[in-house]
């Protein structure tokens, strides 16, 4: 784990911040390209909602969501 979180503070995607509380605790944020990659993701998000849900009308997008939540009930209880 500590190898992996190196090499995104290296890439700056994550940084660390101490812990005012607990020094030898620290806190894993965001960095600047963790940032613009949030932002891209979100942006996809929306492009993709945008163009694949715009033209659903409502009951439609209950019936799905009803669907997704069955779906992952089954899955849990296969587990």
């Amino acid at each position: 784990m500590s190898q992996v979180l190196s090499k995104l503070e290296v890439q700056h995607f994550i940084k660390r911040e101490s812990n005012p509380n607990n020094h030898r605790e620290f806190f894993i944020v965001l960095a600047e390209e963790g940032l613009a990659y949030q932002a891209l993701i979100e942006e996809s998000d929306e492009e993709f909602v945008e163009k694949h849900y715009t033209d659903i009308d409502l009951e439609s997008l209950r019936n799905v969501l009803k669907t997704m939540k069955v779906n992952a009930s089954i899955s849990k209880s296969l587990k």
